[in-house]
Order: C-alpha cells, then sequence, then structure tokens
C-alpha cells in the first residue's frame, strides 16, 4: 500500500502548477499516516511480546518507504516554498508599483491646479492601481487606508465640478444608509457560517462606496461599524463556544483510539468472539461519526491513527478466516479418513478389539476440529451409521448370550463344589498339578453373569487357598502359587490390558515404599550410641531383612508378569 502511495506522490510532482496538487498530497499523506498507524501497532504488539531490557520503551521505526515518501514530501514542499517566494516577489513588486501610483496621486493633489487635468490623472491612477495584482497582507491595511484617505482627500480637496461632488457624495451616502440596514439585519442571521459572509462583504462593499457628505459621515460610520462589531462579537463567542465544545469531542476520539488499541491487544481464537468484536468495532465507528469535529490539526491525526486500528483489525480478521478456512478443509480431510476406517470395520465380528478400535475412532473424531458447517453435519452423519451398523450388529450378537452365561455359572458353581470336596492325595507335586488343573477349567469355562462374577470368583479363591494352605508348601512358594492364580485369572478378564497394567503399578509403589524404608533404617544405624544400641540395631537390622526379602518376592511377581 506505501509503495502506490509513493508511485503516486511521484507522479503528481511531475505538475507544472504545484498548487494544483495541493489537495492532492493532503490526501496521500492522510493515507501514509493511516498505513503508519498501523505498522505501528504492529510493531507495538511484537515488541510487547517480546522481553525486553528494564526501561526499554516501544519505538516506531520507520521503513526505506517512510523515507522515501517524505523526501518527495520535502521535493513537494521546497517546490511550495519556492513558488510561495515567487509569489511574494510579486506581491512585493505589486506593493512597491502600487506604493509609487500613490506618489504619483499624491503629487496630483497637491500640485495640479488645472481641474480637468487633475480628473483625467485622478482616474488613470485609480485604474492602473486598481489592476495592479495583491501585495503582501501586512501591507494592505496601510497601503489602502492611505489609498482611500487620498482619494477622500481628492474629492473633499480638489475642486472638482461642483454638481458632479456633490451628485457623487448623495450617492455614496445612500449606498451607505442601504449598507446599514442590511448590517442591522445581521443579527436575525442564526447561521455563524453566513453571518461571517455577510459581515467581510458588507465591511468591503462600505469600503468600496467611497466618500459621502462630511456631515453625515461619522456619524453613519459609527452606526455601521458598531452593527460589524457585535456581529462580529456573536461569531467571536461562538467559536469560543466551539472550541470547547470540539477540545470535548477530542477526548472522546481519543478515547475510541484507545479502546481500538486494547481491542487489538487481547488475541482473538474463536469465531464467536471475532462476531462480537466485529460488533463492537462498528458500533464504535458508528460511535465516531455521532462525535462531531475536534480541532482541526488534532482531528485529523486522530482520524488517521483511528483508522489505521480499525484496518488493522478487519486485516487479522480476514487473516483469522483464511487460516480457519485451511483448517477446516483440513479437518475435512481427516474426518473423511476416519469414516473411511469407520466403514471398513463395520463386518468385523472380533467385538472385543472392534469395539476398542470404534472407540479410539470416536475419540479421533472429537480430536479431530470442526469442517465447515456445510460439511460437519453430513459427516458426521456418514461417521455415525458407520459406527452404529456395527455397534447393532454386536448388540445382536450378544443379545442371546444370556443364557450361555447362566448355563457357565452353573458349570463354575459345580466346579467350586468339586474343588471343595477334593482330598489332598499327600504327594506334594501331584496335589499342585490337580489344583493347578481345577484353575485351568475353571478360565476355561466362560463369562458368567456379572452380578456374580465378585462371588463366584471370591469362593473358587477361597476353595483352592484352602487346600494350597494344607500343602507342604513355604510361605512364599505358596503365595508365588496364590499369585499365578490370580495372574492367570486377570488374564480370563475382559480388560485383562488395564487390570495388569494396574497390577504391575501397585507392585512398583510398594517396591519403591520398601526401597524407602530400607534407605532410612540404614540411615539411623548410625544414630544409636551408649546402652542398648546394639539391641535398636539388631531390631533394625530385622526390619531391613524382613523388607529386602519383601522385594525379592515383589520383583519375583513382576518377572511373573
Amino acid at each position: 500500500m506505501k509503495s502506490e502511495l509513493i508511485q503516486r506522490i511521484e507522479e503528481l510532482l511531475q505538475a507544472e502548477d504545484i498548487t494544483s496538487i495541493k489537495q492532492q498530497v493532503r490526501e496521500l499523506q492522510s493515507d501514509f499516516k493511516a498505513e503508519t498507524a498501523k505498522e505501528t501497532q504492529l510493531q507495538k504488539e511484537k515488541f510487547e511480546a517480546e522481553e525486553q531490557e528494564e526501561g526499554a520503551s516501544f519505538q516506531y521505526s520507520p521503513g526505506d518507504e517512510d523515507e522515501k515518501f517524505y523526501s518527495f514530501i520535502d521535493v513537494y514542499k521546497e517546490r511550495v516554498k519556492e513558488h510561495g517566494q515567487q509569489i511574494a516577489e510579486e506581491q512585493k513588486k505589486n506593493f512597491e508599483e502600487k506604493k509609487s501610483l500613490l506618489d504619483e496621486l499624491e503629487n496630483i493633489i497637491q500640485n495640479e491646479e488645472n481641474i480637468k487635468t487633475a480628473f483625467d490623472g485622478f482616474h488613470a491612477v485609480k485604474d492602473k492601481y486598481e489592476l495592479v495584482g495583491d501585495i503582501p497582507g501586512d501591507k494592505y491595511k496601510d497601503l489602502q487606508d492611505r489609498y482611500q484617505a487620498l482619494r477622500d482627500a481628492f474629492f473633499y480637496n480638489i475642486n472638482i465640478y461642483k454638481e458632479l461632488r456633490e451628485n457623487d457624495l448623495k450617492i455614496n451616502q445612500k449606498l451607505k444608509e442601504e449598507l446599514i440596514e442590511k448590517a442591522k439585519s445581521l443579527k436575525a442571521i442564526e447561521t455563524i457560517k453566513e453571518k461571517d459572509q455577510l459581515v467581510r462583504l458588507y465591511q468591503k462593499e462600505w469600503s468600496d462606496i467611497g466618500p459621502s457628505p462630511r456631515e453625515t459621515y461619522k456619524e453613519m460610520a459609527d452606526e455601521f461599524f458598531g452593527l460589524c462589531r457585535e456581529a462580529i462579537e456573536d461569531i467571536r463567542q461562538h467559536f469560543e463556544g466551539l472550541k470547547e465544545v470540539q477540545e470535548a469531542n477530542l477526548a472522546l476520539k481519543v478515547a475510541l483510539v484507545d479502546k481500538m488499541k486494547e481491542l487489538l491487544s487481547n488475541e482473538i481464537k474463536n469465531h464467536g468472539t471475532w462476531m462480537k468484536k466485529t460488533d463492537d468495532v462498528l458500533a464504535m465507528q458508528s460511535g465516531w461519526k455521532e462525535i462531531g469535529f475536534a480541532p482541526k490539526k488534532e482531528n485529523e491525526e486522530v482520524w488517521q491513527e483511528f483508522r489505521g486500528l480499525c484496518d488493522l483489525f478487519f486485516e487479522k480478521k480476514s487473516a483469522y478466516y483464511d487460516e480457519r478456512k485451511a483448517e477446516q478443509k483440513q479437518h475435512t480431510a481427516a474426518k473423511a479418513a476416519l469414516i473411511e476406517k469407520a466403514t471398513s470395520l463395520q463386518g468385523n465380528t472380533d467385538w472385543k478389539k472392534t469395539t476398542e478400535e470404534y472407540l479410539k475412532l470416536q475419540k479421533q473424531w472429537k480430536a479431530a476440529g470442526s469442517a465447515s458447517p456445510r460439511e460437519e453435519q453430513k459427516l458426521w452423519q456418514q461417521f455415525r451409521s458407520a459406527c452404529d451398523k456395527f455397534f447393532n450388529a454386536k448388540k445382536e450378537h450378544f443379545s442371546g448370550m444370556n443364557d450361555r452365561q447362566d448355563e457357565n455359572l452353573k458349570i463354575k458353581l459345580e466346579l467350586i463344589k468339586e474343588i471343595e470336596g477334593f482330598k489332598l492325595s499327600g504327594q506334594k507335586n501331584a496335589d499342585i498339578q490337580a489344583l493347578k488343573e481345577f484353575s485351568d477349567r475353571f478360565n476355561a469355562i466362560g463369562y458368567v453373569p456379572k452380578p456374580k462374577v465378585q462371588e463366584v470368583f471370591d469362593n473358587y479363591h477361597l476353595a483352592l487357598d484352602k487346600h494350597y494352605g494344607a500343602i507342604d508348601l513355604g510361605q512364599e512358594e505358596r503365595r508365588m502359587m496364590q499369585y499365578k492364580t490370580r495372574v492367570a485369572d486377570i488374564k480370563k478378564s475382559d480388560n485383562n490390558d488395564k487390570l495388569l497394567q494396574k497390577e504391575r503399578r501397585l507392585l512398583y509403589d510398594k517396591m519403591d515404599r520398601l526401597k524407602d524404608s530400607v534407605l532410612r533404617y540404614e540411615n539411623n544405624m548410625g544414630i544409636f550410641t551408649g546402652s542398648g544400641a546394639d539391641a535398636m540395631k539388631k531390631e533394625i537390622e530385622k526390619k531391613i531383612s524382613s523388607a529386602n526379602k519383601e522385594i525379592e518376592e515383589i520383583q519375583n511377581k513382576l518377572d511373573l508378569l
């Protein structure tokens, strides 16, 4: 955008009349300031997001485009300055020419005795004087006062034809009387702009009329200029009040700029917030239009800053939705792949494994993110249909399992009674083998109704533990035999992976606590001195030995797992 503005001002500077491009240059400067305001905000956000040294403050860093643009502005200003100097030289020249003409008029008034010659000379000077161009503003009043004074002196002091002079004076008096009536109407005019234009116009007309009869001149002038002063005072008071209003308007506009900066300082990450913040920005823009003018210089600067911040907001919004559209496209592709996978699993009858696969697919669906609103519902219907087809088939398959589970319960209860009635032979290895066979038969039977699972397992383990306790096994060996049975039972359960992981975690936690205890015991060994120290040390050594044996047993269980 800045490059386009640079190209435009470069083209404008080709114009020969530098005054003809004044408005276009002002608009380009305005647009360039707006772009700079956006860049300033972006640089400030980056500065605040990065770590800075203590006491560091943000400063805008202009780029090459800023330097190039303002170099063209300097060229423009230099040409304007040269033009102004040229105008000043012309005005200075005009001033000297008018001054010379007034000297000539003064000489006519003082030295010319021939009425006709004086009259002709006066009009010749007057015509030349009015054809000369503008003079410097600071010289105008004095020169014009001298011109009017000389003109009045000419009519009053030169002995022209009496009839003509009296006629001109009467005409001028009538014109001034009409102007006084117009000036009286100024008080009723409510529009300040119109009143200001008229009072300037009437004063110029009064000045252009020329002399009127001496006897009424001062009285009429006092009345006319008194009316003008009243109008000028009304205009002054209006602009004083307007200045206060404009200062208040400036404060309101600065507050809106601060509000826009605060809005831009917060990162917006979702559609709903973008919609709400967009409404806020539009409301601020509407509010800006309703505030009214601030002081001219500050009004332009604060407007460019506000406009730049608003442009930056909508640029960020556009970038967000471009990125969101790309993400939704990726989400659509990811969900289409999940639908394809779900469809391919519909006919699989490995119910447990396939159910886990479908549950994973459903989690992945939730994590995949949203597609576009138009696509999301259609994709969801396809995915849900694929899942429902499998789970309906699974439901139909398992609807006839209740009868089989009741039969399995009956068989397991009979087996438990058989275990309870088993008589040990006294042959250790044979009895252990017989108990293992009972476990194999129990685990091979299959599922029982869920409400009976815990009761059946408790009775089963109770019957086995009774026999293992009667066999001549070491305490550690018996515990390991019982643990092997427990692990075999876990392996037969529906969620064996989770149960085995839980068992392993519990064993490791217990081992860590035992190791901490051994370390604490060993550290305490050195603090016992004096009588009774040996007895205390022996007690601790027993605890260390017991803990180490338990650690070894846990390690054996972990090896089994």
